[in-house]
């Protein structure tokens, strides 16, 4: 039984089980970040933005707050390396280090996306809850969570409850038309390559709610 069992794990860790994915370990950088280190002018950089509080007042822009700090310092590194196309974030992430990226992804995750008042939830769309086999989706739950806040499962997966509509649309349809590519194992790309402009458009609004969040005005 033990050396059964000593065997199965060697394979798991060799990646031989059915082809599973290993999990990404942590980068030594996050784990040895300390946000304290942030400085004012860094700090000043990305708030025009981003805001000290993560929280964005443009609907273009993401909120940080709540962010995976795991999520948030590969999204830096990709922009660094151009496997993503943010603009101005990618000049912005040549100028960092791996551990100024660590210490910024850290400090941003510990703040909280705060809920506004008079918004609920809707009820969970049948994608985000049992996704769609006949097209070959996954459920969106079963990679960000039934609260939508995101997980480490098999991907490292965002939160995206209470993210701006716009930028939450604007990222599904690149991924679904192939103008953006830097998700594991194109996951993020099989999902939304069958998906309509109306259905990333319900997808958007339920998780906006389900963050607590309104609308950002265009």
């Amino acid at each position: 039984m033990h050396t059964t069992r000593l065997i199965t794990a060697l394979a798991f860790l060799a990646g031989g089980l059915a082809g599973t994915p290993l999990l990404h370990a942590e980068p030594a950088a996050l784990a040895a970040a300390d946000p304290s280190r942030v400085t004012p002018k860094l700090m000043k950089k990305c708030a025009k933005c981003h805001y000290e509080s993560g929280v964005s007042d443009d609907p273009e822009v993401p909120h940080l707050a709540g962010q995976r700090a795991s999520y948030m310092y590969k999204q830096l590194q990709d922009f660094k390396a151009d496997a993503r196309d943010g603009g101005r974030m990618n000049k912005t992430a040549k100028k960092l280090s791996d551990e100024q990226m660590a210490d910024l992804s850290v400090l941003y995750a510990g703040k909280a996306l705060p809920a506004e008042d008079g918004v609920s939830a809707p009820a969970a769309p049948s994608l985000v809850t049992t996704g769609d086999a006949a097209r070959g989706i996954e459920s969106c739950a079963s990679c960000h969570g039934d609260d939508g806040r995101g997980k480490l499962d098999q991907y490292d997966a965002p939160a995206i409850a209470g993210g701006p509509m716009l930028y939450f649309e604007t990222m599904m349809t690149a991924f679904r038309d192939g103008d953006r590519s830097n998700d594991a194992d194109g996951v993020m790309g099989k999902a939304a390559k069958g998906l309509s402009d109306a259905e990333i458009g319900e997808l958007a609004r339920y998780y906006l709610a389900l963050g607590g969040r309104n609308p950002i005005p265009e």
